[in-house]
């Protein structure tokens, strides 16, 4: 197997909203304060013997800015244009899995109208709340049209310290997990090869240092179910070697280069 990082363009966000503040406002406070470094958007192409998986699908471009989001690609910077500058045919994918359903995970899904759409059934549930949909249109980040995903099911059993798991290949060698807590029902994409796993993330966290801090974002609506995710995926990391991908760390495609595995002792 090999894995591909897409780059998307880059976002800046409030700092707020990257480490959320302490105490009932953290929530509120993602619109305000300071601005971060450009973070990439990325998504992430799997080559597997059995076909071509994508992990989320980046942004697109003219996509509206948020008072807590500031975007910049073009066109070429879109998935369709990344996956062919990696040597890779965008009509060969065979399954999408969305991590959650914010925009810059999911908006370029008109890329490859032809795959397979995986979301996990609580993440479906959740974004079809009347308080979701109102968030959505408030935030400039409404579902696709026409979005019809296949809604996955933690069906499998345990993966390391992960209590449930779907498997996409007939391998069990690349699995769907559940780690909420950015949304209702984040999941995350675990690839197992011999001993080495590399976790694909979205947003369990917005990169590896704020993970090892049990730091919680501006946007998980709980932050004790985000807290026992990071604790989940700490606990994962000590039982085996892992790679740890999410999606808007400036690192994380060096660290899939280099192999470069969390150290959750470095968490104390």
């Amino acid at each position: 197997m090999r894995i591909h990082p897409i780059r998307t363009g880059q976002v800046r966000i409030r700092e707020r909203m990257r480490r959320g503040v302490p105490g009932p406002a953290r929530r509120a406070a993602l619109v305000t304060g300071p601005w971060t470094e450009p973070l990439p958007v990325l998504a992430w192409a799997i080559e597997h013997p059995e076909g071509l998986i994508v992990v989320d699908t980046g942004e697109r471009a003219g996509v509206r800015d948020a008072p807590f989001a500031r975007f910049d690609l073009s066109p070429e910077e879109e998935l369709g244009p990344g996956l062919r500058a990696a040597g890779l045919d965008p009509a060969d994918v065979r399954t999408v899995v969305l991590t959650h359903l914010h925009g810059d995970h999911m908006n370029g899904l008109g890329h490859l109208p032809g795959a397979r759409v995986l979301v996990s059934a609580a993440e479906v549930r959740a974004a079809a709340t009347p308080l979701a949909r109102v968030i959505q249109r408030v935030t400039h980040q409404p579902l696709p049209e026409p979005f019809d995903p296949v809604e996955l099911t933690f069906d499998g059993p345990p993966a390391g310290a992960f209590a449930r798991s779907h498997a996409l290949t007939a391998a069990a060698d690349v699995l769907v997990v559940p780690t909420p807590g950015h949304t209702p029902g984040h999941s995350s994409v675990l690839v197992v090869e011999g001993e080495l796993h590399r976790l694909i993330a979205g947003d369990a966290s917005y990169d590896e240092a704020q993970l090892l801090a049990r730091h919680v974002d501006a946007v998980s609506p709980s932050a004790k179910v985000a807290l026992a995710t990071m604790d989940t995926i700490l606990r994962h990391a000590a039982l085996h070697p892992t790679v740890y991908l999410p999606s808007h760390d400036p690192a994380s495609a060096a660290r899939l280069a280099g192999d470069a595995v969390l150290r959750p002792a470095a968490a104390a």
